[in-house]
């Protein structure tokens, strides 16, 4: 139990915390972007593009959340709340825009699943997101 608490610690608390807690909430935003885009693409049947903007804008919700207060420590920032959201909000609209021109890519032009059309894009997004969060949002 001891050898789980020490991993544990030295993954979330050690050299690369930021790196790891951001992995954590991106899953978590993750599945929660998944199961909406998937309930308004599947079983409500709307298009993927405007479900791709409904799952993301939930995943967007959870990740402020818990970016700003667990990833990168959101009390040693000078800024302001509304100032940190306002640069997330535009972060989050760039990385939208670019996985949506890169899903119709992928889905018109290269015949992919959009499923797998939306694995490709998560990970573009998480890239984007966690160097602008880093370097410009949460610094």
């Amino acid at each position: 139990m001891k050898l789980v608490a020490s991993i544990t610690n030295h993954i979330f608390d050690g050299k690369f915390k930021s790196l790891s807690r951001f992995s954590l909430v991106g899953i978590s935003n993750t599945l929660i972007d998944f199961i909406v885009f998937t309930i308004f693409q599947s079983l409500v049947g709307v298009s993927y593009t405007l479900s791709q903007v409904l799952g993301y804008s939930f995943g967007v919700i959870n990740s402020f959340i818990f970016n700003k207060k667990w990833t990168f420590q959101g009390g040693k920032s000078n800024k302001k709340v509304y100032h940190e959201l306002f640069q997330f909000i535009i972060v989050n609209v760039l990385s939208l825009s670019i996985t949506l021109i890169c899903m119709k890519l992928l889905v018109k032009d290269f015949n992919l699943n959009v499923y797998l059309a939306k694995i490709i894009v998560t990970f573009i997004a998480q890239v984007t997101n966690f160097i602008a969060y880093k370097l410009w949002v949460f610094n």
